[in-house]
């Protein structure tokens, strides 16, 4: 009896931790994307502009449901548009992200990179050094 009691116990428990991913930071794509859980529906997503060679964040919605964090359109796009579409999904057990393109009036997966958990302050070192990384490789080309 006892057990089964503990085993409900930790149930529970366990689900109440996986249940909200608010303050949660992730870092994906080999350190050039990262996602900071800010509240319980917005996400903020920095990545590096290979393009310009600097980092850029735009805040993002999400929903949490029970295997995945669908990460929806910009928060600025929501406000033109009645119901948000999702631009990927985060798996919640192994953290794979999926990222979703809209291509003639059918979703279809673009690319799929693996994330793990950090904090804040690493995901701002490791993105800065990344981008440290990608203009010394420029550099050299140049």
């Amino acid at each position: 009896m006892k057990r089964i009691f503990s085993l409900i116990l930790f149930v529970i428990f366990s689900n109440e931790v996986i249940a909200s991913v608010e303050g949660e930071t992730i870092i994906c794509d080999k350190d050039t994307r990262g996602y900071s859980f800010i509240s319980k529906n917005k996400v903020k997503i920095s990545s590096i502009n290979l393009n310009k060679l600097d980092i850029f964040s735009v805040n993002h919605s999400y929903e949490v449901a029970e295997n995945a964090i669908f990460i929806q359109q910009p928060i600025t796009a929501l406000v033109k548009e009645e119901k948000p579409r999702p631009i990927g999904w985060i798996f919640r057990r192994n953290l794979d992200y999926v990222s979703l393109d809209y291509i003639n009036g059918d979703w279809s997966r673009k690319f799929l990179w693996s994330c793990e958990i950090t904090t804040s302050e690493q995901l701002d070192i490791r993105i800065k050094n990344k981008l440290n990384d990608l203009i010394k490789v420029n550099a050299k080309k140049l």
